[in-house]
């Protein structure tokens, strides 16, 4: 029943006209800015935090609409892509693939590192399209029952295979995809859960980081390649990313915590392009009382 409902909204959001998908993000970004929520706490306090925004300036009730408001457009504009392949437009991309389609030509491997900002799902369908082999994309198990079956269904449009992150099987599974030739996408931006990786600095906070592109880069000889899709207009999105890290072309010994650093400083770079588009209610920094 949730998978069904779920595909059904996914259709309506994808047929919107712009001017209602305007109304639309910005009557949500009004009352997500101005009703007390978890989301309007947490937003407030990583902005305060980490931006040095306030939470009473008129700067911080800006950006916060902005930022909700960027998230219904970049919904709809995903529900869109899903439904009809090719109807988003994607600017800047051409240099991306070229680095991928090369790797490819090689025989290796590749991590793609990606983050919580524009839209991860698109994002998604453009790694999907790029490679020749197969991508496996982590994800989290939802909460509602029956999500899975709704984000599966989702991800198979968009031409990518899921791994769970939940399963005991995870690191086994995605060992056996590198090592096949077989590719891996990892939404990276996220407090881990379970085994975390090395202590990081990020947006200028230590915070532990996901370990996993780390260490399955040097052990499988693969390339970090980093890669987001940002929106610039109606229906268009800009590739941005590129090589994080090669393990073949590393001078002597480079631990996991570097590397992992490496993937930080990226996405943090986004973040300072783009901070709009990135998704701040999550509890990513444990903020001293």
């Amino acid at each position: 029943m949730i998978a069904a409902l779920f595909r059904i909204l996914v259709h309506f959001l994808a047929i919107l006209p712009d001017p209602i998908v305007e109304n639309l993000a910005t009557a949500v970004a009004w009352l997500s800015g101005n009703f007390p929520s978890r989301r309007l706490r947490l937003i407030r306090m990583n902005v305060d935090k980490i931006l040095g925004l306030p939470p009473h300036t008129s700067f911080a009730k800006t950006f916060y609409r902005q930022v909700f408001g960027s998230q219904v457009r970049c919904l709809v504009e995903t529900c869109r892509e899903v439904v009809a392949s090719g109807s988003i437009v994607l600017e800047d991309e051409q240099e991306w693939r070229r680095l991928v389609q090369g790797i490819e030509e090689n025989g290796r491997p590749v991590i793609f590192a990606a983050a919580h900002i524009g839209s991860w799902e698109i994002t998604g369908a453009l790694i999907a399209r790029t490679c020749t082999k197969q991508v496996f994309a982590l994800a989290k198990l939802p909460k509602v029952r029956g999500g899975d079956a709704a984000l599966e269904w989702l991800r198979g449009r968009l031409g990518l295979s899921v791994l769970w992150s939940h399963k005991k099987s995870l690191v086994r599974d995605m060992m056996s995809s590198l090592r096949n030739g077989e590719h891996l996408a990892m939404v990276i931006d996220q407090k881990p859960e379970g085994r975390a990786g090395d202590t990081v600095q990020f947006m200028g906070q230590p915070v532990a980081f996901v370990g996993g592109p780390a260490a399955m880069s040097l052990r499988c000889n693969a390339p970090i390649v980093s890669v987001a899709t940002v929106r610039t207009g109606p229906r268009r999105f800009r590739v941005i990313g590129g090589l994080v890290f090669d393990p073949a072309h590393s001078a002597g010994s480079i631990s996991e915590a570097q590397v992992s650093q490496m993937c930080a400083a990226e996405i943090e770079r986004w973040i300072r392009l783009y901070p709009e588009q990135w998704t701040w209610e999550y509890k990513r920094w444990v903020f001293a009382p």
